[in-house]
């Protein structure tokens, strides 16, 4: 198929020259005048519905009773968070992402899942209880005592621009004293003082002296921790005081320091807008915000402003330095066993779950931004915040959750122990260390255990919140001031976690190196009451592949007639995990149980709980000679080339190979040099009663060489969907230079003049692929959309049905289009699926650019 696919964009440069040099004329004045914010754009959900969204996410989008109780909820869940203190919003967000991920689970949504009546009923039903969960949860009291609040630490309203001394000394005394007292300030509490509108009011707007005056109050978004901020103040409509307005006044002050001063924060808004009335004047307080989004860089500070409203006109009057203690930075640079924890813990995490949407992953990469910083900067605030409001039972509870998690998906195969026996011993030194830290911060002892217990935690359990959805209904925390009894420590030592607990079940039993009378105990009562199930861990893992560490326990296993050759659902064998763990001893009793050397693993995508086992996965074809190589030492990888190993299991697999050898670490350069004959040498071809079958209709991929290529080929649902756009007949070789400005029309057209959305890339949709030459090719190029809006002159919506295609990533250094479609044709004659001569060829933006050619079929 003669498609081109290198799409080219021009670059346009332009330069002025001058024959002589002119005076430089003065810079203009700078415009103070405050200015009117656009509106803030509203999403149909509480997300966008465009781009690739899981299933969950485009059946709430195409329903909008559904979209609208996922906004309601979406807000309602961000205002407990503003409302609660540190610890206890830490601990919603972190229950409230659970339950997201729990919404495919419980409603049985898959990747293939259409939108249907029975799936929104489901959800709805969800998304009500949750709601009314929300609603009935028990809001915290804090403990009464005379402690000054912890954020007191931290800031403290001092006056650097005092325009009127009676009102600004007395204000500056107050809003500390609130500061001390209740933490943030709120100029409601304060003597004599009426609220009439703003962030602290029941309302945002109100008459003035017969004026309207409106603080206009908004979500900020994900770079704002989804806070209610101020974005400014409008008196009778006009706006009199925008995210500048306080800047300026900061730069008026000497030596006020090297911010720009052309906004209040990175989103353009201000923490809070009060507008109260005290002794028969109008005021307006005016807070820059604090903590991890505060404007102020290191060595800098935050301010408040308190201004006169008289009338239309905003009179400065008070000028506060806030946030006093400049943030820490490159605190983890130091923390060395903490670092080493961390790297551990996200790699056990992996990458985010498939369920997630893509602003779901950002959410949470930014709240641990933000939660991270928070607790090493400024731990008084979860230490008090722990104590005064009682939440030491619901951090505890979700600890021994995340411990539990912890050692449950060490108990699923042999990598998982070995990653998880390497884990533990580093939880309390980096414990300690972090203790040592906030010693050194002045925290006094019990207020750095406290302060590393917060971290240690969070680190943990954010990461066990990533291995696989939950499959229970997800409670809210425990309410404030419950009681529970901790199983384990916060940090515990190597061993805690196993100590108490019953194995009950043979691969357990080996995977914690049991000695041989129980291994035999086991094997006898499994073998009674399980038959040909005995022995099976998760994912059907075999016995003799839990039992490589122990050769005398894999000896027991096959002298009870253990069938070495037992393969888990991946196809990987006892023989493949005694290469990757490097055991001779138990590579030399499978051979000798003639083990297959020419075994392979099956590329299985969706398979895996946590990062290893995705990736192990999704990696490729593996074999036990391929892990060797890369992993063990020479005695080993010599058994396997003994055995017969070195066959050429598919193209290039010999110089996959001979690659692996040369970076693995266990072997010295004398070992490599030795075994360079033998593993980079030329391999016999691999019998074909070895060959393993690939099946794309079970998830696997086919690695299929046409040409001398390879591609890595998969078999996709693809859903139903409306395609906005237009069609084409044009050469092929004049697609590059039309692709480019149409796809912008297209675009535009659909949004601004129809009114969709779009809901994924760019696709052209070739209807009849045989029919393409290299003088004309016909397609429908657009978009797909959620089709709410109207006809638009010059364009169409072209109803593509849902289809089952065989799709392959397009790499322009390596395939040609001509190629391409012959390797999808010839690969759907080899998985005996029936080629429609329909196709699509899919622009991927998001996540990084991607050309995806694919081929309709039928089974």
């Amino acid at each position: 198929m003669p498609v081109t696919t290198r799409f080219s964009c021009t670059l346009i440069a332009a330069a002025l020259l001058g024959g002589c040099a002119a005076p430089v004329p003065p810079k203009p004045p700078i415009d103070t005048t405050p200015k009117a914010r656009p509106a803030v754009q509203q999403t149909r959900a509480s997300f966008a519905c465009t781009g690739a969204l899981p299933a969950v996410h485009r059946q709430i989008c195409a329903d909008d009773a559904l979209a609208q109780l996922d906004k309601a909820l979406v807000q309602k869940q961000h205002r407990l968070q503003h409302e609660l203190d540190p610890v206890g919003s830490l601990l919603l967000a972190a229950n409230h992402r659970q339950w997201l991920l729990s919404r495919g689970e419980k409603c049985a949504v898959t990747m293939d899942t259409e939108p249907n009546e029975q799936l929104r009923h489901c959800l709805t039903g969800l998304y009500q209880q949750r709601r009314r969960a929300l609603d009935s949860w028990p809001p915290a009291r804090p403990t009464a005592g005379n402690d000054p609040h912890a954020l007191a630490s931290y800031a403290e309203y001092r006056l650097v621009d005092n325009r009127d001394a009676g009102v600004c000394e007395q204000t500056g005394a107050e809003l500390n004293r609130d500061l001390r007292r209740h933490g943030l300030p709120s100029p409601a509490r304060l003597d004599g003082v009426t609220l009439i509108a703003g962030s602290h009011a029941q309302v945002p707007q109100a008459s003035v002296d017969g004026r309207q005056v409106r603080v206009e109050l908004y979500n900020a978004g994900l770079y704002a921790g989804y806070q209610t901020r101020a974005r400014g103040l409008s008196v009778d409509g006009q706006p009199l005081l925008d995210d500048a307005t306080l800047p300026f006044w900061i730069a008026e002050q000497p030596n006020y320091g090297g911010r720009a001063h052309a906004a209040s924060s990175q989103t353009g808004d201000y923490g809070t807008i009060d507008v109260f009335r005290r002794g028969g004047q109008a005021y307006v307080l005016v807070n820059e915000t604090w903590g991890f989004y505060s404007p102020a860089a290191r060595g800098e500070s935050a301010y408040a402003g308190l201004y006169r409203l008289d009338g239309a006109n905003l009179q400065p009057l008070c000028l506060y330095q806030t946030y006093l203690t400049p943030p820490r930075t490159n605190t983890l640079a130091g923390l060395a066993a903490y670092s080493r924890l961390e790297a551990e813990l996200n790699d056990i995490a992996g990458d985010p779950l498939p369920a997630m949407a893509q602003h779901e992953r950002r959410d949470a990469f930014q709240a641990w931004k933000e939660a991270q910083w928070t607790l090493l900067n400024l731990p008084l605030l979860g230490t008090d915040a722990l104590q005064r409001y009682g939440r030491e039972a619901a951090l505890h509870q979700r600890q021994d959750q995340a411990l539990d998690a912890l050692f449950d998906w060490s108990e699923r195969n042999l990598t998982n122990k070995q990653i998880y026996r390497r884990v533990m011993p580093m939880m309390q030194p980096a414990w300690q260390e972090l203790q040592q830290m906030f010693l050194g911060q002045g925290l006094n002892e019990a207020q750095a255990r406290i302060a590393a217990d917060l971290l240690l935690h969070e680190t943990l359990a954010r990461a066990m919140e990533n291995l696989a959805p939950p499959t229970q209904p997800v409670a809210l925390p425990l309410a404030a001031h419950a009681s529970y009894n901790p199983r384990y420590a916060m940090a515990p030592a190597p061993g805690d976690l196993e100590r108490g607990r019953q194995f009950a079940t043979l691969h357990s039993v080996l995977l914690n190196n049991a000695p041989a009378p129980v291994v035999r105990d086991f094997i006898a009562y499994e073998s009674n009451t399980l038959g040909p199930r005995r022995g099976l861990g998760p994912d059907d893992s075999p016995a003799v592949m839990a039992a490589v560490l122990r050769p005398d326990n894999l000896q027991l296993l096959l002298n009870a007639g253990f069938d070495a050759d037992q393969r888990n659902r991946l196809g990987k064998t006892a023989l493949m995990s005694a290469a990757e763990h490097n055991q001779a001893d138990s590579v030399r009793l499978l051979l000798d149980q003639g083990a297959n050397v020419h075994g392979q693993t099956q590329l299985r995508p969706t398979m895996g709980v946590g990062g290893p086992e995705r990736r192990e996965a999704g990696q490729g074809r593996q074999t036990a000679l391929l892990l060797a190589a890369a992993r063990a030492d020479r005695t080993v990888i010599e058994q396997l080339t003994a055995a017969g190993a070195t066959t050429l299991a598919w193209d290039g697999y010999d110089r996959q190979v001979c690659q692996a050898m040369q970076s693995n670490d266990t072997l010295d350069t004398t070992e490599r040099d030795r075994l360079r004959d033998s593993l980079c040498g030329s391999y016999a071809a691999l019998p074909a009663a070895e060959r393993q079958p690939v099946d794309v209709r079970q998830g696997d991929v086919l690695q299929h060489q046409v040409d001398g290529v390879e591609y890595r080929i998969s078999l996709k649902s693809r859903p139903a969907m409306s395609l906005f756009g237009r069609s084409l007949d044009l050469r092929p070789d004049e697609l590059d230079r039309q692709l480019p400005p149409l796809a912008l029309k297209i675009g535009t057209a659909a949004v601004r003049r129809g009114g969709m959305e779009l809901t994924g890339p760019l696709t052209l949709q070739l209807p009849d692929l045989a029919g393409s030459s290299a003088s004309s090719l016909a397609m429908h190029v657009g978009f797909p959309v959620a089709a709410k809006g109207g006809h638009v002159a010059g364009y169409s919506l072209s109803q593509q049905p849902a289809a089952k295609v065989l799709s392959v990533l397009f790499d322009s250094e390596r395939n040609d289009a001509a190629g391409t479609w012959r390797a999808l044709l010839s690969a759907a004659q080899l998985q005996n699926l029936k080629p429609t001569n329909q196709a699509y060829i899919l622009l991927h933006t998001r996540g990084g650019r991607a050309i995806e050619y694919q081929l309709m079929v039928t089974d």
